[in-house]
Protein backbone atom coordinates (compact mmCIF):
# COMPACT_ATOMS: atom_id res chain seq x y z
CA UNK A 1 0.00 0.00 0.00
CA UNK A 2 1.39 3.13 -0.66
CA UNK A 3 2.54 5.90 2.35
CA UNK A 4 1.92 9.47 2.16
CA UNK A 5 3.14 12.21 5.24
CA UNK A 6 0.73 14.75 4.59
CA UNK A 7 1.84 18.06 6.20
CA UNK A 8 -0.36 20.24 8.48
CA UNK A 9 -1.81 22.29 5.96
CA UNK A 10 -2.95 19.19 4.16
CA UNK A 11 -5.07 18.69 6.70
CA UNK A 12 -6.17 21.94 7.92
CA UNK A 13 -7.60 22.85 4.17
CA UNK A 14 -8.76 19.27 3.87
CA UNK A 15 -11.40 19.83 7.15
CA UNK A 16 -12.03 23.33 6.50
CA UNK A 17 -12.85 22.78 2.36
CA UNK A 18 -13.56 19.11 2.07
CA UNK A 19 -14.58 18.95 -1.82
CA UNK A 20 -10.83 20.83 -2.68
CA UNK A 21 -7.62 18.08 -2.92
CA UNK A 22 -6.57 18.36 0.28
CA UNK A 23 -10.37 16.97 1.53
CA UNK A 24 -10.10 14.22 -1.33
CA UNK A 25 -6.73 13.29 -0.20
CA UNK A 26 -8.46 12.62 3.45
CA UNK A 27 -11.36 11.30 2.25
CA UNK A 28 -8.98 8.52 0.24
CA UNK A 29 -7.03 7.91 3.32
CA UNK A 30 -10.39 7.32 5.26
CA UNK A 31 -11.11 4.96 3.06
CA UNK A 32 -7.97 3.21 3.22
CA UNK A 33 -6.39 3.55 -0.42
CA UNK A 34 -3.53 4.59 1.14
CA UNK A 35 -1.24 4.54 4.29
CA UNK A 36 -0.51 8.00 6.40
CA UNK A 37 2.44 8.03 8.62
CA UNK A 38 2.74 10.25 11.58
CA UNK A 39 5.77 10.64 13.83
CA UNK A 40 5.28 11.82 17.40
CA UNK A 41 6.07 15.72 16.43
CA UNK A 42 3.86 16.02 13.42
CA UNK A 43 1.63 14.62 16.04
CA UNK A 44 2.25 17.47 18.19
CA UNK A 45 2.22 20.12 15.21
CA UNK A 46 -1.62 19.08 14.35
CA UNK A 47 -2.45 19.68 17.98
CA UNK A 48 -0.62 23.02 18.16
CA UNK A 49 -1.87 23.93 14.38
CA UNK A 50 -5.77 23.12 15.51
CA UNK A 51 -5.60 25.50 18.21
CA UNK A 52 -5.19 28.57 16.23
CA UNK A 53 -8.36 30.35 16.68
CA UNK A 54 -8.72 31.46 13.17
CA UNK A 55 -8.29 27.80 12.13
CA UNK A 56 -10.64 26.30 15.42
CA UNK A 57 -13.40 28.62 14.18
CA UNK A 58 -13.54 27.48 10.40
CA UNK A 59 -13.76 23.78 11.53
CA UNK A 60 -16.53 21.74 13.43
CA UNK A 61 -15.24 20.54 16.85
CA UNK A 62 -16.81 17.03 15.66
CA UNK A 63 -15.05 17.00 12.57
CA UNK A 64 -11.53 17.28 14.36
CA UNK A 65 -12.29 14.88 16.93
CA UNK A 66 -13.58 12.68 14.21
CA UNK A 67 -9.98 13.07 12.30
CA UNK A 68 -7.58 12.74 15.57
CA UNK A 69 -9.89 9.72 15.96
CA UNK A 70 -9.13 7.71 12.45
CA UNK A 71 -5.36 9.01 12.87
CA UNK A 72 -5.69 6.99 16.61
CA UNK A 73 -6.72 4.28 14.74
CA UNK A 74 -5.31 4.19 11.07
CA UNK A 75 -1.84 5.34 11.24
CA UNK A 76 1.67 3.92 11.04
CA UNK A 77 3.05 5.88 14.00
CA UNK A 78 6.92 6.52 13.75
CA UNK A 79 9.08 7.03 16.82
CA UNK A 80 10.36 10.34 15.76
CA UNK A 81 13.89 9.03 15.99
CA UNK A 82 14.79 10.09 12.55
CA UNK A 83 15.88 14.06 12.05
CA UNK A 84 16.64 16.35 9.59
CA UNK A 85 18.30 20.07 9.31
CA UNK A 86 18.22 20.24 5.63
CA UNK A 87 15.34 22.69 5.41
CA UNK A 88 16.29 26.51 6.33
CA UNK A 89 13.20 28.30 4.85
CA UNK A 90 10.98 27.05 7.40
CA UNK A 91 13.17 24.63 9.85
CA UNK A 92 10.09 23.86 11.84
CA UNK A 93 9.33 21.30 8.21
CA UNK A 94 12.17 19.32 9.11
CA UNK A 95 9.62 17.62 11.16
CA UNK A 96 7.73 15.87 8.19
CA UNK A 97 10.44 15.05 5.83
CA UNK A 98 12.02 13.21 8.46
CA UNK A 99 9.47 11.18 8.86
CA UNK A 100 8.51 10.53 5.67
CA UNK A 101 12.37 8.80 5.29
CA UNK A 102 11.89 6.97 8.60
CA UNK A 103 8.50 5.69 7.24
CA UNK A 104 10.17 5.06 4.01
CA UNK A 105 7.15 6.65 2.60
CA UNK A 106 6.82 6.80 -1.26
CA UNK A 107 5.24 11.00 -0.91
CA UNK A 108 5.33 13.56 1.27
CA UNK A 109 2.10 16.02 0.33
CA UNK A 110 2.35 19.65 0.95
CA UNK A 111 0.79 22.99 0.53
CA UNK A 112 3.95 25.18 0.93
CA UNK A 113 6.11 23.45 -1.89
CA UNK A 114 8.72 26.82 -1.69
CA UNK A 115 9.50 25.08 2.23
CA UNK A 116 10.72 22.05 0.19
CA UNK A 117 12.92 23.63 -2.09
CA UNK A 118 16.07 22.58 -0.42
CA UNK A 119 15.15 19.20 -1.08
CA UNK A 120 13.81 18.91 -4.59
CA UNK A 121 11.24 17.09 -6.07
CA UNK A 122 12.34 13.48 -4.73
CA UNK A 123 14.65 13.55 -1.67
CA UNK A 124 16.13 10.19 -0.45
CA UNK A 125 13.51 8.37 -2.24
CA UNK A 126 10.58 10.43 -1.29
CA UNK A 127 8.34 12.48 -3.77
CA UNK A 128 7.75 16.20 -3.06
CA UNK A 129 3.84 16.82 -3.78
CA UNK A 130 1.35 19.55 -4.00
CA UNK A 131 -2.30 17.89 -2.80
CA UNK A 132 -3.40 18.40 -6.42
CA UNK A 133 -0.26 16.68 -8.11
CA UNK A 134 -0.30 13.74 -5.41
CA UNK A 135 -4.09 13.43 -6.28
CA UNK A 136 -2.90 13.15 -9.88
CA UNK A 137 -0.67 10.94 -8.97
CA UNK A 138 -2.54 9.14 -7.09
CA UNK A 139 -5.25 8.46 -9.57
CA UNK A 140 -3.49 7.41 -12.31
CA UNK A 141 -1.65 4.64 -10.38
CA UNK A 142 -4.16 3.55 -7.97
CA UNK A 143 -7.15 3.70 -10.85
CA UNK A 144 -9.56 5.32 -8.65
CA UNK A 145 -11.70 7.93 -10.06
Amino acid sequence: MIKAVLAANVWVSGLISPKGPPGQIIDLWLADKFQVAISPPILFELLRVFQYPRIKERIKAEDLHRLFAAIVEAVDLNLGKTTSDLLTMDPDDNIYLACAIESKAKYLVTGNLKHFEEAGEIYEGVRILSPKNFLENFRRFADIP
